[in-house]
């Protein structure tokens, strides 16, 4: 049989690596940006969950201050 040679191609590894970390940020930025759209806030939170009133009172607080 014959050898086998192996060729490392380090512009195509780089290549891979940076689509890698692309694809990644684009899923991390989708679904923040998924999560933040549906977000009600701490009062609705709150309401539903029953967890966090302080926080959830001092965020009402503040927005109807503004």
């Amino acid at each position: 049989m014959g050898r086998l040679e192996t060729v490392s191609d380090p512009l195509a590894a780089f290549l891979v690596l940076g689509a890698t970390i692309c694809v990644l940020a684009a899923v991390y930025l989708v679904c923040y940006t998924f999560f933040m759209a549906n977000w009600e806030g701490w009062e609705s939170w709150h309401a539903r969950t029953g967890l966090d009133a302080d926080r959830a009172e001092a965020a009402r607080r503040e927005r109807l201050s503004k």
